[in-house]
């Protein structure tokens, strides 16, 4: 696993070696920041972060600070050893906390890029989508990877659907809010 662009293009990041992770191929983190058209985004939130990859991925690509946030403490000390290579360290906030208590907690931050890649088996994507609704940016976006046969609501309160794909068991979902 690899930074795919940027300044750190081409370096490799260590990987959490647990069942209850999975790594997202570099050649589909490539082709969500395609889609992402080359923006540069200001504050980004990498939620079930396990290595970090999708948000370090955006601070590699320009982005201004990352919050990195998973609940498992070996995804966490992986975080932190990745940051430390690509030397990102100062551009980051990195969080053990279990999604919930991230979101309740959530105060005045508005992202305007979000990661949301919990494990298949957790299904709170309706949840995460509404409660992060008031945290957004007005034309954020959200990038949601689920497995290929669960399809998402084209709208949650302001957020509207504007790109899906499949890569093999995978499906991305891009959500942009829309202000209201």
């Amino acid at each position: 696993m690899r930074i795919i662009g940027g300044d750190h293009k081409g370096r490799i990041l260590k990987r959490v070696d647990k069942s209850t992770t999975r790594e997202t191929a570099d050649m589909v983190r490539e082709s969500v920041f395609n889609m992402l058209s080359g923006r540069i985004f200001n504050l980004v939130l990498d939620l079930f972060a396990g290595s970090g990859a999708y948000g370090l991925e955006a601070l590699s690509r320009g982005s201004k600070y990352l919050y990195a946030v998973d609940h498992d403490k070996d995804a966490i000390k992986t975080v932190f050893e990745n940051a430390k290579i690509l030397d990102v360290a100062e551009h980051m906030t990195i969080l053990q906390r279990d999604y919930k208590q991230f979101l309740k907690g959530i105060g005045n931050l508005y992202f305007d890029l979000v990661f949301i890649d919990p494990p298949y088996d957790l299904d709170v994507y309706d949840e995460v989508l509404l409660a992060l609704n008031s945290s957004l940016e007005n034309h954020g976006l959200i990038v949601v990877e689920t497995k290929k046969q669960r399809v998402l609501e084209e709208k949650y309160k302001d957020l509207v659907k504007i790109k899906e794909k499949t890569y093999g068991i995978k499906r991305i979902t891009i959500y942009e809010k829309m202000p209201s």
